[in-house]
């Protein structure tokens, strides 16, 4: 990744790579279920480049890192993360999750609360489901040996906003190990032990067009945790947020950051 440091980290019996740029107080970012942290590049850029450094974690299973999947939860991918966090430093970080990433960073944050200054959501999930054509839709567009075509009407319909473009979510960079590992994974984890973020502050960065990770998830947060959490809802946003619309996203981050983070 362009203008970005890559670190190779321990993590018990995973090998975690890491991105990194910029100074200033640490944000560390998770991208989506099974994808590269190319996806989180644009946008940790518009964060680094506002005085932060930012961190962003590559998957065990994803790209060169390594690591076990079978027989893991939720908390064997945090312990990941706090590898990351225990070698960049800065801590307490902010973590921003995308999609599925905002399972593990609310993980982390319930764990390991030292260590959490804040949590950002972008694209909150876990309570309300996709419809069933939408569920559909999703399988079709992870599936790398369907037609393109197919898969691209997939995506457009599951994962990004109105006229937004696909590209970003429709190339072969899918582990399919790492969403095979990460379904079973959330299904041994129960929402209990990472839903509302441990007790840290939350933003909930919600698209209005997501129908993958349906805005009443973000809502349904808001008011359990009451003034804990911060809701921003962006129109014509889709569930592939961080990469069809990385400055969008952005703005309300680095607004919250400012007054979250010290510097």
């Amino acid at each position: 990744m362009k203008g970005y440091e890559t670190l190779g980290i321990a993590a018990g019996h995973a090998r975690i790579r890491a991105f990194v740029r910029g100074a200033g107080p640490t944000v560390v970012m998770l991208s989506g279920m099974g994808r590269p942290p190319s996806d989180l590049e644009a946008f940790g850029k518009a964060v680094a480049d506002s005085g932060y450094k930012v961190a962003i974690c590559e998957y065990r299973g994803v790209g060169e890192s390594t690591g076990p999947l079978d027989g893991i939860t939720f908390h064997d991918l945090a312990k990941d993360v706090i590898a990351v966090i225990d070698k960049v430093g800065g801590a307490p970080v902010a973590l921003i999750g995308h999609a599925f990433g905002n399972r593990i960073a609310r993980t982390l944050a319930a764990d390991r609360p030292d260590l959490v200054s804040c949590v950002v959501m972008l694209g909150a999930s876990g309570k309300v489901q996709p419809s069933p054509e939408i569920a559909a839709a999703i399988r079709i567009a992870q599936s790398m040996h369907l037609p393109r075509k197919d898969r691209e009407a997939a995506v457009r319909l599951a994962w990004v906003g109105p006229g937004r473009d696909p590209s970003g979510w429709l190339d072969e960079n899918w582990s399919q190990p790492f969403i095979k590992g990460a379904m079973a994974a959330a299904e041994r984890t129960p929402l209990s032990e990472f839903w509302t973020a441990g007790k840290a502050p939350i933003l909930i960065v919600q698209g209005l067009a997501d129908v993958s990770a349906p805005p009443a998830n973000g809502r349904s947060l808001k008011e359990e945790v009451g003034d804990r959490a911060t809701l921003v809802e962006l129109e014509g946003v889709g569930h592939s947020m961080a990469v069809e619309a990385p400055d969008e996203c952005a703005k309300p981050v680095l607004d919250y950051l400012a007054k979250r983070v010290r510097r």
